[in-house]
């Protein structure tokens, strides 16, 4: 019975650490994304998606449970936010 309770009472202290009510930017995955819109071609970005999944799986992952929850109760980014460059093309 014992054992029972603290099972789940540590299953409802990580729930409610996991979904800490915020989504969060998910720089992490960001970067990723970002990386492979680098690579040469829309053949190349499809090749490194489809062969890096389970790398696009444990980012995600990485994002939600560890790297959007310390942003949510710290105010702080664990992973930089990807640079995005503004195109000049407009003469802005």
């Amino acid at each position: 019975m014992r054992a029972r309770r603290s099972t789940w009472l540590a299953g409802l202290v990580l729930a409610g650490l996991i979904s800490a009510g915020c989504l969060g930017p998910s720089n992490a995955t960001g970067r990723l994304f970002k990386w492979n819109n680098e690579l040469d071609g829309k053949w190349g970005n499809e090749v490194a998606f489809i062969v890096l999944l389970p790398v696009y799986a444990v980012f995600s992952l990485g994002d939600l449970v560890i790297f959007n929850s310390y942003y949510w109760w710290s105010g702080d980014h664990l992973v930089d936010p990807p640079q995005v460059e503004v195109p000049t093309e407009f003469g802005i």
